[in-house]
């Protein structure tokens, strides 16, 4: 328990010289928002008076735990830093966001690193609302010319047709498009757990005035366990489309890896 050896009082409020923590043992008697202070010969202390209880004091120097202090945390398990709400969290470097966490949804984040068009580069790890891996390389300061990285999961059964995924070429750029795609078999009627598939296709596609045209889509690679299977790359509106069509009796996993390079004038 702390000795008071100091005390002033100014409008109901006291500041208090003790010899101690004022929380600590049976705590220290004062009002509401009464100040404390401490000199421990080490450091200096200062507390707050926030509840009615003796004990309820608060340090405000240096500050209690939970807090990231300078220079590092002593933690011993894992924690957290961050937001608990939905909103991004940025970082700095000389006064200049060069990182930032943000939110595709409430429930699907993200990071963008180095976000100041003067760093002459950024990186983009955003997946999109199903989850989707969408990872951003913008190589100059005007973003000319990017490379998007998408890796993405879907599912088909029994020969069904399945987006795997539609990405968006913006207007007046030209792009190369690779998909990677990779089907193993889950369950179904015909044949076995395991079987499976695998197919790498290539294009070119402009966008001009907000419609893409794709041309000469390249069959790089094909292998498939079973007849009926297939992916293709197709134009819609301003994006690609890359489609994988299940075979007849098999449950179909699908994961599939896109690398798109972009230029504009």
């Amino acid at each position: 328990m702390a000795t008071i050896t100091g005390l002033i009082t100014v409008n109901q409020k006291d500041v208090l010289e003790v010899d101690a923590n004022p929380a600590a043992g049976g705590g220290t008697a004062a009002n509401m928002g009464s100040l404390a202070m401490y000199d421990s010969g080490v450091t200096g202390s200062l507390y707050l008076k926030t509840g009615s209880l003796d004990t309820d004091w608060t340090a405000l120097y240096p500050e209690s735990d939970p807090y990231w202090a300078l220079d590092g945390n002593t933690v011993g398990s894992i924690k957290t830093i961050g937001t608990i709400d939905n909103f991004d969290q940025p970082f700095i470097r000389n006064n200049i966001e060069v990182m930032r966490t943000v939110g595709v949804s409430a429930a699907v984040s993200g990071l963008l690193i180095g976000l100041n068009a003067s760093l002459g580069g950024r990186l983009q790890l955003t997946p999109n609302a199903a989850g989707d891996d969408l990872l951003k390389e913008i190589l100059s300061p005007t973003s000319n010319p990017t490379i998007n990285v998408s890796r993405m999961f879907r599912a088909t059964t029994i020969g069904a047709l399945t987006s795997t995924f539609n990405i968006a070429i913006p207007s007046a750029y030209n792009a190369l498009l690779e998909a990677r795609v990779v089907a193993n078999q889950t369950g179904g009627a015909t044949g076995a757990v395991g079987d499976g598939g695998s197919y790498v296709r290539t294009c070119h596609a402009s966008n001009v005035a907000g419609t893409v045209t794709m041309f000469k889509q390249q069959t790089d690679y094909t292998y498939e366990i079973a007849g009926g299977m297939d992916f293709a790359l197709s134009a819609a509106g301003a994006n690609i489309v890359g489609t994988v069509t299940g075979s007849a009796g098999r449950n179909l996993s699908w994961g599939s890896r896109v690398e798109l390079l972009m230029i504009t004038t």
